[in-house]
């Protein structure tokens, strides 16, 4: 099998994610962040407000938002597929302040499944390459 791309990883629902992966991912999101905000708010502090650029900046921005939830999400989602969940799993944290410690403590600090589980084999190469539970 081959090791998935920079963007499948990114991207794709496909699969489980290791709890290190999930918050080096969150790490460098945070600080990808700040740097882009940074270059940005330094750019419009350049231009004139009726500068068309600005239209630009705004254009790029929600183009990178775009990007930062789905790989937010994508990210969410295979990291509930290790705690063998469902990714709808993630709606419970739009439960008032119980749902959002609820999600956080699962997928930030709980160990995943041992082994293989229905979303496919333990990241951590734990147990055989079966899936266990599809077909029984």
């Amino acid at each position: 099998m081959n090791e998935p791309t920079l963007v499948e990883k990114l991207f794709s629902f496909q699969g489980r994610l290791r709890r290190s992966s999930y918050w080096i991912y969150h790490l460098l999101q945070w600080i990808a962040l700040c740097v882009i905000v940074g270059i940005f708010y330094g750019l419009a502090l350049t231009m004139t407000p009726d500068s068309p650029l600005i239209y630009l900046l705004g254009m790029i921005g929600v183009v990178l938002y775009v990007g930062f939830v789905w790989s937010g999400l994508s990210i969410g989602v295979r990291r509930c597929h290790d705690r063998n969940r469902s990714g709808w799993f993630l709606l419970a944290s739009l439960i008032p302040i119980v749902g959002a410690i609820w999600v956080f403590i699962e997928l930030g600090f709980l160990d995943g499944t041992q082994g293989p589980n229905q979303y496919g084999p333990s990241p951590k190469g734990i147990g055989g390459n079966e899936v266990a539970g599809v077909f029984s």
